[in-house]
């Protein structure tokens, strides 16, 4: 896949602590079938304690459409922070037209970019409220069937994605995913940036709708070419604390899904101590759903392998949740990359 006239982008990158794993994520950098001639790749060093600017540097060496970029410690008075403050900053040196946004523990396909702006071609009618054409489009991302917690959490991942473009295709929007989302740099610019925007843990979540609200549309690219490959979290519960946390703070419609979840297991008690049938029927209702949106991402994406973990999945969602909403109503504070939120 390719796009007739190839566009200028820029992909901005963070990485604080990432040396363990970004190698992965920078091999997939040379994999990119894109003409080098038009693309800038913003490599970020966010203050990081371990070997991370030197693996960015060495990878960099000899690669003009590479910049490595050392952002500097943060000064008490500055308003924003962490990876809101890196992209802040790095937006300002792009020479794209579009932003394209992912992480330092990310594999990415080698038709990403490609995938990413054949949605520019789908010729889609416009949003009543949206004159503006698309500002910014979501990608895949997901974990492969590796190991059981891959598995639970690709599952997951796949899944939500899925009712997202569910969402999208009737015009209703759901959330960014900065760790695979393209945005129209005059979008980004006419929102503000971030500057503007201001600081927030979810940051992708809060630049998608204000762009949105900008009067730009919105795309979620659900196509094989896109599907990028993340790994589990060493800090599973904090990473979704901050999840919760930013949900919050922003009314974010996914926040729901998490809460209907987290109580599905006492709602399953609660209708079994009265019949166990009608628990059973509730189970099966859910389970059928679960079924749907793997079916379909399977075929969509062309991916293969899960359908026969749905039962452990089933299971796991409810639980998983359950036990997270109760990790963050004891948690005295956010924490995520040795930070304080």
């Amino acid at each position: 896949m390719s796009t007739t006239t190839p566009i200028p982008i820029s992909i901005l990158i963070p990485a604080r602590n990432e040396a363990k794993g970004i190698n992965r994520m920078l091999k997939s950098l040379d994999t990119l079938d894109y003409p080098k001639e038009y693309l800038q790749i913003l490599l970020a060093n966010d203050n990081s304690t371990d070997e991370t600017l030197k693996i960015m540097q060495d990878f960099a060496a000899e690669k003009q459409w590479i910049t490595v970029v050392d952002i500097p410690e943060r000064k008490p008075d500055e308003d924003l922070k962490g990876k809101t403050r890196v992209l802040a900053m790095l937006a300002h040196q792009t020479t794209g037209k579009y932003l394209f946004f992912t992480d330092a523990d990310v594999a990415l396909p080698s038709q990403w970019i490609n995938g990413m702006l054949s949605e520019l071609q789908n010729n889609l009618p416009k949003r009543a409220d949206n004159t503006k054409g698309i500002g910014v489009m979501v990608g895949v991302t997901g974990m492969k069937h590796d190991s059981f917690a891959s598995t639970m959490q690709a599952l997951e991942w796949f899944c939500v994605v899925t009712v997202n473009k569910l969402f999208s295709d009737r015009n209703i929007p759901t959330t960014g995913m900065g760790n695979n989302m393209a945005v129209l740099k005059e979008a980004y610019f006419e929102a503000g940036g971030y500057e503007k925007i201001g600081f927030s843990i979810v940051e992708d979540y809060t630049l998608y709708k204000k762009i949105i609200a900008e009067g730009y549309d919105f795309r979620q690219v659900f196509i094989p070419e896109v599907v990028a490959y993340t790994v589990p979290p060493e800090d599973y519960f904090e990473q979704r604390d901050r999840w919760i946390q930013g949900a919050i703070e922003s009314n974010s419609g996914p926040l729901y899904l998490g809460i209907m979840q987290a109580i599905s297991l006492p709602l399953y008690a609660t209708i079994a101590f009265f019949s166990w049938k009608a628990a059973l029927t509730v189970f099966l209702i859910t389970f059928s759903f679960y079924s749907f949106l793997v079916l379909r991402f399977e075929a969509r994406l062309k991916l293969s392998g899960y359908t026969k973990y749905l039962p452990l999945f089933a299971l796991y969602l409810p639980t998983s949740w359950l036990l997270q909403f109760l990790h963050y109503l004891f948690a005295k504070k956010i924490v995520w990359k040795g930070r304080d939120y």
